[in-house]
Parts: C-alpha cells; structure tokens; sequence
C-alpha cells in the first residue's frame, strides 16, 4: 500500500526480529538462521507474548495445534535450547539486556524489548487509547508509519490452525488501521492521498466495505464522481457474486450521496473507552439514519413524505420541496460522462455510469415527474441512441413522450433498457418496441419501472426485430452487441 513515508523512526536497533511477512531475526543487519518451520512456529509463539509467560500446554497447542507428537514436550525443549543459543549474541538498543528466553513457573517467557518487533510496533502506533491524544495530522502520520511495517502475510510459510488465527487477527488490525488513517486524511482535507493509496490495498481485500466506503469518499472529494459511481458498482456485483448480499447500510447511504451530487460529510472520529468497551463512540456529529433496503434513497424519500403532508393540507402542489438543485445536474453529468467513456472505448466505464444515470433519472422522476422528467429526456434519448436504440416518429415526439412519465410508459420501458445494460447489434426502434409491449396480451402499459416485465420487454423487441428487419435471431442474446 503506497501510504505517504511519515518522518523515520530514530531509535537505533541492533536486533529486528519480523512477523508481519516471512518470519525474520537480524541481528547488527545479518539474517539469522531460524532453523526449520517447527522451531520458527516456537520461537513465534513466544515472540507474540514477549515478556508474558507462555505455558508448555498452550506452546505445544501452537506449535502442533491437534496432531501432537507422543511425548511432545522433549522435542519442544530441543527447540527452545536452539532458540536460546540462536538468540545469545544478540543485544538490545543502546546496549541493554540481550533477547533471552527465561523458565518461569507459569512456563517460558522471551524477555526481550516489544520495540524490537514489528507486531508490537504496530500495536503501539495503532493504539486507539494512544489515538485519543493525537490530532488528525499526528495519527495520519502514526497509521502510515504503522501500515509500512507490513512486509506480506504474517508468519508467511508457517502452517498450522495458530499461525492462521494469527495472520486473521492481524490482517483485521491492519484493514482497520489503514481505514482510519484514510479517515484521519479526509479529515486532513488530503483525499488524493487515500485515492492514490488505498486501491492496492482494497484488491487485497476484495470484500472490504469499511476500505471501499473511504475509497469511494475521497473520489466523490476530489471530482470524480463517476469513478465513485463506478466503483460502487464493482462492490455490488462482487459482493453479490461473493456473498449474495447487498452492501451494508453505510455504504448505500453513501452511494445515494455521490449519486444525487451532496458533498459527503467527513469521515466521524470514533474514540474507544478506556475500558476498551466497542461501541462507546464519542462524536460532534449526528448519527447516519437508518434506511430499511428496499426503501427510496433519503432525498425521494423524505421529498415523498412532504408532499403527502402538504397534500393532506391541501397546499398547492407547487409548493413541494424540490430536489436538491444539483440532482437534475448531476444527472445529466452522469449522462455526459457516459457518452465520453462511449467515446473513448471505454465500454464498462460507460455502462456502468449509464446506469447510475438511470437509476438518478427514476429517483427524479419518482420524486416530481412533472418537474424533472423534460429536462432530462434529452440526455436519456443520447443515451438510448447509443445503446442502439432507434424511433420512427419525429425526435419532438419521441421527446415529449420521454417527458411524460406519468401519461406515458416510455420513460419506464427506457429506464429498463439502460439498466439493464442492453446494447443492440442492430437498431431497435423504441416506439415500435413500446407499441409491441402493450399489444402483447394480458400486460399493462407501465409507468414505472416495477412495472415493467422484462420478459415482454425481450419478446418485443425480438419480434420488433423479426418484422422489422428480417432478423433470424431466436433467441433475445443474439440481438445484442459482444
């Protein structure tokens, strides 16, 4: 992960001795021969607990988890006699007490400064009771210093159901360090910093919302919103493919943010009890509402709930609170923003934001039809041009109708197409696919997306096609583009 070098560390150390990647002993700089993987597991199961007695039950347990050998505590001593004549040349900082490995009655303890570890320096720099008493620029620093220790998987190399513990336990540590200092940098005003670094590290955890929420943050803080756009949308595919859920409820609250244009708000500075209780967040700000999973996005939402009072009043219909200014723009920007990925190849790119665009012109529509659909029919008519989609009546016409959601089922129809991210080989003339869709038997003609049966849809347009232009297609797949 490329997070910006805070100033070095000024301590001096004779000995470095290394978990967060292939285990690794230096002493004056020279690599030590930690012997085989089983005296490594032991010489790490002591190195985790420095200063702390470890008892033989529990060294045996890491070191050969539920196979152990017959009489497993002979072999566990050669292994500590190794350790011990390993580490006897080597000296602490400044010349203090060399490493050693002591016999106590509670079991064995390996007295050695924690500051000469990588995994301690690491839980020191991470400290959140420590983080309490730094501002933002200081724990920005301690974090990127703390995130640069990691060399690769701790214990690299080891087996064992202990090492694999150890590398989950530590791997949730540094995922939670690297999302605080992203939010430290918001905070700081620097979203290009987290931009620039937290894409590496998000490919290494794939199913990260926490590291994917600041990601999509900083791109929203630094104008690019479509990559935002964008970037959520590889979330909710893989997390659907992965896990078959939907992102979580911060993540979508975020999402509609970018979406209808709002700034987001800084990232809130949690701070744990001294206790180390979870949960005890101490904040300025108020807390993110909750929006059940299938309800509208909170600005159509909210706008929804205004207008059925004012009607209930008997207040003119003008007088509902409109949308955001911004959304009807952002809207079109998204369309825009398509076009130009059309335009310089960039097909996933452009199908992605589409469906942003999509998505924000229902929610529109949804919210004031009479308001925000005709500003928007032509962006979403360029739209369907270029998805292949063809008329026959006069563009005016065709215009007027996009307008019309409420009178009309080709607004619904047209958010379909695009949604679904359907791109024609051959042109497919939308008033023809409309007049099909509603002659088909048993359908109604729809005002709005649920209602639409895509199905029928497809049927449509595949004997749109057939009449039309003598298509042999059988089958709806082979009407769209590769």
């Amino acid at each position: 992960m490329g997070i910006p070098r805070a100033l070095p560390t000024t301590w001096g150390v004779h000995v470095d001795i290394r978990l967060l990647g292939e285990i690794e002993v230096r002493s004056a700089g020279r690599p030590l021969d930690l012997g085989t993987p089983q005296q490594q597991l032991v010489l790490a199961a002591l190195i985790v607990d420095a200063r702390r007695p470890v008892a033989i039950e529990t060294l045996v347990d890491r070191v050969w988890g539920h196979d152990p050998p017959a009489n497993p505590r002979p072999v566990l001593y050669a292994h500590l006699s190794r350790i011990r004549r390993l580490l006897r040349p080597s000296t602490a900082p400044d010349g203090g007490t060399p490493a050693r490995i002591e016999r106590r009655h509670a079991g064995y303890v390996l007295d050695l400064d924690p500051e000469l570890v990588d995994l301690h320096r690491f839980r020191r720099l991470v400290e959140p009771l420590d983080d309490r008493q730094r501002d933002d620029r200081a724990r920005a620093a301690a974090l990127a210093e703390a995130l640069r220790l990691w060399r690769g998987e701790p214990l690299a190399g080891l087996s064992g159901g202990w090492a694999a513990q150890v590398r989950a336990s530590w791997h949730q540590r540094r995922l939670d360090a690297a999302v605080r200092w992203a939010q430290a940098e918001l905070r700081c005003g620097r979203p290009a910093a987290v931009v620039s670094a937290v894409p590496d590290l998000a490919a290494e955890y794939p199913l990260a919302e926490p590291l994917e929420h600041v990601l999509i943050q900083a791109l929203h803080a630094t104008g690019r919103g479509a990559e935002a756009l964008h970037r959520y949308g590889l979330v909710r595919r893989r997390l659907a493919e992965e896990l078959g859920a939907d992102p979580g409820k911060e993540l979508r609250t975020l999402y509609r943010t970018v979406l209808i244009g709002d700034p987001t708000p800084l990232p809130r500075r949690t701070e744990t009890s001294p206790r180390g209780d979870a949960g005890l967040v101490a904040t300025a700000e108020a807390p993110t509402p909750t929006i059940p999973r299938r309800a509208l996005p909170a600005v159509v939402a909210a706008a929804t709930v205004s207008a059925l009072a004012l009607r209930r009043t008997g207040c003119d219909r003008n007088a509902i609170a409109a949308p955001p200014p911004s959304s009807v723009e952002r809207a079109r920007q998204l369309f825009a923003s398509a076009e130009e990925f059309d335009q310089q190849d960039r097909t996933p790119d452009a199908r992605a934001t589409v469906l942003d665009a999509a998505r924000l012109w229902g929610e529109l529509i949804a919210l004031d039809p009479d308001r925000n659909a005709p500003p928007l029919a032509p962006a979403a008519l360029q739209a369907l041009t270029r998805a292949g989609v063809d008329f026959t009546v006069p563009r005016p016409t065709l215009l007027d109708w996009l307008a019309d959601p409420t009178r009309t089922p080709y607004p619904a129809i047209s958010q379909v197409i695009l949604l679904r991210g359907w791109r024609f080989a051959a042109p497919v003339s939308l008033d023809a696919v409309v007049r099909a869709y509603e002659h088909t038997p048993g359908t109604t003609s729809p005002r709005a997306v649920t209602e639409v049966h895509t199905d029928t849809l497809k049927a449509a347009v595949l004997d749109h096609a057939r009449t039309r232009h003598g298509t042999q297609a059988t089958d709806f797949g082979q009407l769209l583009r590769a």
